[in-house]
């Protein structure tokens, strides 16, 4: 839903463009044959993503506009700049060689709309103004090379090969300000909508620099030193831009939560050395082992077949705790996920479904009533209740203490425990056994 507007523009300015290329002009069959491709383009777009958007609920579909801080100079440069330098070349090459072929005859004819032209450069002068005024400091960059790249791409008998780098620079710059201006409504901030848009920015100009890194190289076949500074530039740039791995590694590396742990691709080789602090439901700092859970993980991972539904505890705080640790790393379902991922994801549904499971789960391991957590274990049909150190960190020690005892009388069977782990199954009949 991000992509389609985008592209679906570019391929309609495709359409159009082949179809009038294809008549040798503009003109009235033209334009009929190609809005009436573009229609049946954008129908058989609907028709074949029909399955997904018959079952998609988009909950955030309007924009506003965004009152918040805008991008930086340097931040704009640090994401864009290997892509500015090729496009502020190769737009600048086009404007060169189109000025090359300026007579004084075809400037006269220029003549009739020169205060036209005159008043769009001032007009274009002040809006820039306007905007860096209003805090929008990139609109010098991407304005320019908007406007710039766009009317150089309208030229008259220019090759399609050199049109096209020319139209998704355009586009593709006119997204980057599109985002300083507008926003999703219900983003967090502007999140979404600057690095969804900033996605399609970098696949639309790394298409157009790969062929404008080609022609700016021809054209700078016989310029020696010009060539050479720009080779020079391009390595440095590519090599700046391929530090990126290397420095996000060790930062990675750096805030590690174990000093201890392997450099291994195993997701759970961590928690054999590492141990987090998390606070308690008495509001107590409380240190956690992750060995038992790692443990347990693997036993569950070896031995439960299919898919059946677990009961572990529910974190206010997911990014910085291990909720759904036990549904992750086993891949089983539970009774519900992160609480904002979840509303989120379910956005067009009542928020108070996701409400009810969770305080479901903090009902299941605090109450004492052996029954009501019954009623609870039958209503989401669980099998398997997972007590770790998390669990009896959360919840109060009579809530976690009544599994034992359910098991003691038949209702649940113990099929796991480690020095911080109990695994109960839920037995067959259980509900109707306690009425």
């Amino acid at each position: 839903s991000w992509d389609y507007p985008t592209y679906l523009v570019i391929s309609l300015l495709a359409i159009a463009y082949y179809t009038f290329r294809k008549n040798k002009g503009i003109n009235f069959s033209s334009s009929v044959l190609a809005l009436m491709l573009g229609l049946m383009f954008i129908g058989l777009s609907i028709l074949f993503f029909m399955p997904f958007t018959a079952n998609y609920g988009r909950a955030y579909s309007s924009f506003s506009l965004w009152q918040g801080s805008y991008t930086s100079i340097a931040s704009y440069i640090a994401v864009f700049g290997l892509f500015l330098f090729i496009a502020v070349i190769y737009v600048y090459r086009e404007f060169r060689s189109w000025t090359r072929t300026w007579t004084l005859e075809s400037l006269a004819r220029w003549e009739p709309i020169a205060w036209f032209v005159i008043a769009l450069l001032l007009g274009s002068a002040l809006l820039v103004t306007f905007m860096v005024f209003r805090g929008y400091v990139i609109t010098p960059i991407a304005l320019s090379l908007t406007i710039t790249a766009g009317m150089l791409s309208l030229r008259r008998g220019l090759p399609i090969e050199h049109r096209i780098p020319l139209a998704l620079i355009s586009a593709a710059f006119f997204l980057t300000l599109f985002v300083e201006i507008i926003v999703l409504d219900g983003d967090i901030g502007r999140m979404n909508t600057v690095f969804k848009f900033y996605l399609q920015v970098w696949i639309i100009l790394s298409v157009a620099s790969g062929a404008a890194v080609v022609w700016i190289n021809e054209a700078l076949r016989y310029r020696n030193t010009l060539r050479r500074l720009w080779r020079v530039g391009m390595v440095l740039l590519l090599a700046a831009a391929a530090l990126y791995p290397i420095l996000a590694t060790k930062a990675k590396w750096d805030i590690r939560m174990s000093d201890e742990a392997p450099f291994t691709l195993d997701g759970m080789e961590f928690m054999k050395t590492t141990s987090y602090m998390d606070t308690a439901f008495d509001g107590s700092p409380q240190t956690i082992e992750l060995v038992h859970d790692y443990e347990a993980i693997r036993w569950m991972q070896r031995n439960i077949v299919g898919s059946p539904v677990i009961a572990e505890a529910h974190s206010s705080n997911p990014y910085r705790s291990i909720g759904n640790r036990v549904s992750m790393y086993t891949g089983l379902p539970a009774i519900v996920g992160w609480d904002w991922h979840q509303r989120q994801q379910r956005a067009l549904m009542p928020a108070y479904l996701v409400y009810d499971r969770i305080d479901d789960v903090n009902t299941l391991f605090n109450t004492t009533d052996k029954l009501e957590a019954l009623e609870i274990l039958d209503r989401y049909n669980v099998k398997y209740i997972y007590a770790g150190q998390l669990e009896w960190v959360y919840y109060h020690p009579q809530g976690l203490l009544k599994f034992e005892e359910m098991a003691q009388e038949g209702l649940l069977q113990e099929v796991y425990r480690n020095g911080g782990v109990s695994i109960y199954e839920v037995l067959a009949g259980s509900i109707e056994i306690s009425s």
